[in-house]
C-alpha cells in the first residue's frame, strides 16, 4: 500500500506575528521538527506546500527529501494549499492509496502517534483516518484515494475538514498519545503554555 504525505507550510502566521515556522521550540525551528517527523515515516511520496517568499522553509524541506510546491495564492486559505499539495503528490506518485495531510505547527506530535495513524489506515484503506484526543478530531489525517478529487477541488479557507464533514460515516478516529501532541502553536504565548 502506498501513502503520500502533504505537509502544509504556506500560512502567514499572522496571529503569531510572522516567522512562526522558523521560531524555535525546545531549541529547534518548528518547521525542522515537522520535517524530521514526516521524513522518518514510510511515505511513497512527500511534498511540502509553502509560499514563494519562504526560501528558508523551501531549503529545509528539500534537505529532508520533500519536493517543494509553491502555493500561488496562499492568502485565499488552506484549501488552496491542500489542492496544490494533492495535485503535486499525485504527480510524484500517481498510484497512491491514500494521502496524509499534516500541518507544520504541531511541534509536540510524536512519531508513535503518526505511525499509529498510518497503521490504522492500512487496516481500513477506504476510511478517512484522523488523529484525535478524547474523541476530538485533530491533525494529521489520511484520506483514501476516492477523496482525492474533492481535495483537489478545495479553493478557499477550508481544508480537509470540509471533506470530512461531507462524509462523516467514513471518519475513523485514532487516539494520539496526549492532548499536547495535537496542539497547534498559533501565538508566541502558546509556545510557552505548551
Amino acid at each position: 500500500m502506498k501513502i503520500g504525505c502533504v505537509l502544509l507550510a504556506a500560512g502567514a502566521g499572522r496571529r503569531f506575528g510572522g516567522g512562526k515556522l522558523l521560531s524555535r521550540v525546545e531549541g529547534e525551528p518548528m518547521m525542522e521538527r515537522a520535517l524530521r517527523l514526516y521524513a522518518s515515516a514510510p511515505f511513497a511520496a512527500r511534498v511540502c506546500v509553502t509560499r514563494a517568499e519562504e526560501e528558508e522553509i523551501a531549503a529545509l524541506a528539500k534537505e529532508h527529501g520533500f519536493d517543494v510546491l509553491i502555493n500561488p495564492d496562499p492568502d485565499r486559505g488552506v484549501g488552496t494549499s491542500v489542492s496544490v499539495g494533492t495535485l503535486g503528490v499525485l504527480s510524484q506518485e500517481p498510484a497512491l492509496d491514500g494521502v496524509l495531510y499534516a500541518v507544520s505547527d504541531q511541534p509536540f506530535l510524536t512519531q508513535e502517534s503518526v505511525l499509529r495513524l498510518i497503521a490504522a489506515f492500512h487496516r481500513e484503506p477506504r476510511r478517512i483516518v484522523s488523529l484525535a484526543f478524547g474523541q476530538k478530531r485533530g491533525n494529521p489525517a489520511v484520506f483514501p484515494m476516492q477523496m482525492f478529487g474533492e481535495l483537489e477541488a478545495l479553493c478557499e479557507d477550508v481544508g480537509g475538514g470540509a471533506v470530512i464533514r461531507r462524509h462523516p460515516e467514513l471518519l475513523k478516529l485514532v487516539e494520539a498519545g496526549s492532548a499536547r501532541e495535537l496542539k497547534d502553536v498559533d501565538t508566541r504565548e502558546s509556545v510557552l503554555q505548551a
